[in-house]
């Protein structure tokens, strides 16, 4: 009834006060509950399994706050809006940003590595531990320390199939479900998150997976093909290809899943960051799925998005509100710049 409320607490910038405060009431207690060993206070075999696996987004031991926290997030936000899918796929929405940034006056430049730093203000979308390279010596010794000491959680290996038809799944509500958590139940999710988190591979890791076509038919070709993307969570910097494993786990909700497969891509955590350099051993929340990160960034400051290094500041998953497709840390990075290097504090409207 309140999803704004209950987003903008979760996704808030931690040093205001929170836009509703009857949501802030509704969700202390659930937080602290599911954050905690009362979690078991959850009823229901089913209910337990459902939050469990939403929370596992975070790819952290549970219970806990940031786990409890994204829980509650996301399934306000799917039982108040449900979860979209971007028509055409996720390409589709680094797409229209371009656009808006070119009609804007904006450059793109790609395929270039930053080593040294750029003139002027600088947001850096980047591990924090990118700046100990662009930097060097230049970085103030005690926020170097600090980043040097910088930790990343557990990683995910990508596994991505093209199927000839549709999954033959045994219980045929799954097959109007585009999102899937294929984790078990709670003790089984619990104790996959806890084996990766100590650097073992889980027997039955947590996977989650997508099928866009269920809501955008235009991803089905001419022949009748169709993208199932998956990943695993598994120990940072895996080098484990995890194509059998997944295809285990659709197995054993859908017998007959291999069958389907006519194509497989399977790219294992520690090749993440080939694509993309902020994905260092596989963590694609970048350092920033648990509660210290969620709520100070890589280093203790009252501005998180701010550096002591002048005109430089990051707006990554690294800094509150922590890991997500939220797209907020980016939100409040650029309230900082206007406000500090602008002096522009009277937001530009989102409506124009």
């Amino acid at each position: 009834a309140d999803c704004d409320g209950v987003v903008g607490l979760l996704l808030g910038d931690k040093r205001s006060i929170p836009p509703s405060i009857p949501a802030a009431v509704h969700v202390a207690p659930r937080l602290l509950a599911q954050g905690s060993p009362a979690w078991r206070s959850l009823r229901g075999e089913d209910a337990r399994a459902l939050f469990t696996g939403v929370a596992a987004h975070t790819i952290s031991q549970m219970p806990s706050l940031v786990s409890a926290g994204a829980g509650l997030m996301l399934a306000t936000l799917a039982h108040a809006v449900g979860w979209p899918i971007p028509v055409g796929g996720s390409q589709a929405i680094p797409d229209a940003l371009i656009a808006d940034l070119r009609a804007h006056g904006g450059e793109l430049v790609l395929g270039e590595e930053v080593t040294d730093p750029p003139p002027g203000v600088v947001l850096y979308d980047t591990a924090p531990t990118a700046l100990l390279r662009i930097y060097g010596d230049r970085l103030p010794p005690r926020y170097a320390r600090t980043l040097l000491r910088y930790r990343y959680g557990p990683g995910v290996a990508k596994v991505d199939f093209v199927l000839s038809g549709e999954i033959p799944w045994r219980d045929p509500r799954l097959a109007e479900a585009p999102t899937l958590h294929l984790g078990g139940d709670r003790a089984a999710m619990a104790l996959a998150e806890r084996e990766i988190a100590e650097g073992r591979h889980a027997e039955w890791p947590m996977v989650l997976a997508a099928l866009p076509h269920l809501t955008d038919p235009g991803r089905i070709d001419a022949q009748g093909r169709r993208p199932l993307w998956a990943y695993a969570h598994v120990p940072a910097g895996s080098t484990v290809d995890m194509a059998d494993t997944v295809s285990g786990v659709f197995e054993r909700f859908a017998p007959g899943f291999r069958d389907l497969v006519v194509g497989v891509r399977s790219v294992p955590a520690a090749r993440l960051a080939d694509h993309n350099a902020n994905l260092v051993g596989g963590d694609i929340g970048v350092g920033g799925n648990n509660m210290l990160s969620a709520l100070t960034g890589p280093a203790l400051r009252w501005n998180p998005w701010s550096t002591p290094i002048p005109g430089a500041y990051l707006c990554s998953s690294a800094t509150p509100p922590g890991g997500g497709v939220h797209g907020m840390a980016g939100y409040y990075a650029a309230r900082t710049v206007l406000r500090k290097e602008f002096g522009i504090r009277e937001l530009p409207s989102l409506a124009g």
